[in-house]
Parts: structure tokens; C-alpha cells; sequence
């Protein structure tokens, strides 16, 4: 009775050590963006005064500079949820791009905070395949200068939200394919 205690005390302290998303690294880049590493994950921070592409009609009084730990918690929904809401997703394996839950730690992401009608707040998160971005020099790659707008590639680059306040994921948008693709 005692291991069968001690081993299911162990394994819950592997399941929650396994969900932990921690930051064990950042360096601020500019006034605008922040570097965050961690075991599993590597991003940007932008702050939210940060003019970006996909959010433009958001002002920066609806806009949030997510903190460390709104990144890990946002990296632990994404972790948890991912595989559940990709179900349904097309644009990926069979040559369009990795099966995106099987391949998270192979994705760079771009972390962008706002808050809902509701004053919710949600951290908008940018995946983008690491090694679409294989340096030729000693040039940082671009998303680490700024935020990336990718049309097509299909699961190289998606696209996901973290509602902080409901601890939800949603909104997964993985790119298209061009047109001239034949897959």
C-alpha cells in the first residue's frame, strides 16, 4: 500500500513537473521586445505599445505587454490544449508542414498581450518553424527583430490565443497552402 502511494505521489509530481512551462531566461532587445527562453520554448515578448500587422485595430490602451508569468501561463495552455484543438485542423503532415502538437518545441513564438471587450486578458501567440530560419550568416534571424506576417506555409507557421482569465485556448489558425501547391 505504501509504494503504490509513493509511486502515484511520483507520478503526479512528473505530470505537473511535465506541464511547467518556466522561463529560465530573458534579455530585453529593444524598448519593444523581449527575449524569453525556456526548457521547451523560445520567443519575443512585444511590448504593448508595439505597432504590429495582425492587431492593428487595437490601440495600445486595449493592449497588454504580457509579464513572465502570463507567458508560462500561456505556454502551459498551449502545451495542455494544443492536441485537443488541432483535431480538426488541415494543412499539416503529408508534406505541408509538421503535425503541429507533436512538434512545439521546433516553433519559435512571438507573444503580443490584449484584453477583450470584457477586460479579459489574452496572449496572442505567433508559431513559427525554427529552422525555415536557418541563418546563412551571423545575422539574427527576423523573428527576433520584429513581428512576423506570413502568408501560406502551411503548419510552418499558426497561430493560437491563451484566454488568461478563462484558462482557455482558442482561435487556432494554422496558414494555408499556396495555390500552386500540390498537396
Amino acid at each position: 500500500m505504501r509504494i503504490s502511494g509513493c509511486i502515484t505521489v511520483l507520478l503526479l509530481l512528473f505530470f505537473y513537473h511535465s506541464q511547467a512551462q518556466k522561463i529560465s531566461f530573458t534579455e530585453k532587445r529593444t524598448s519593444q521586445l523581449t527575449y524569453v527562453k525556456g526548457q521547451d520554448f523560445e520567443g519575443v515578448v512585444f511590448a504593448k505599445d508595439f505597432v504590429f500587422p495582425f492587431l492593428e485595430n487595437e490601440s495600445g490602451d486595449k493592449r497588454f505587454t504580457p509579464s513572465t508569468s502570463e507567458i508560462e501561463m500561456a505556454e502551459k495552455l498551449l502545451n495542455k490544449d494544443i492536441k485537443f484543438i488541432n483535431l480538426l485542423q488541415t494543412n499539416q503532415g503529408y508534406g505541408r508542414g509538421p503535425v503541429i502538437h507533436n512538434n512545439l518545441k521546433k516553433y519559435a513564438r512571438q507573444y503580443f498581450g490584449y484584453y477583450t471587450p470584457k477586460g479579459e486578458k489574452v496572449v496572442y501567440i505567433s508559431c513559427l518553424l525554427k529552422s525555415s530560419y536557418k541563418s546563412v550568416s551571423k545575422e539574427l534571424p527576423n523573428w527576433l527583430k520584429g513581428a512576423v506576417l506570413v502568408l501560406n506555409g502551411g503548419s510552418n507557421y499558426w497561430q493560437v490565443q491563451a484566454n488568461l482569465n478563462k484558462s482557455t485556448l482558442f482561435g487556432l489558425d494554422v496558414n494555408g497552402l499556396d495555390k500552386g501547391s500540390n498537396h
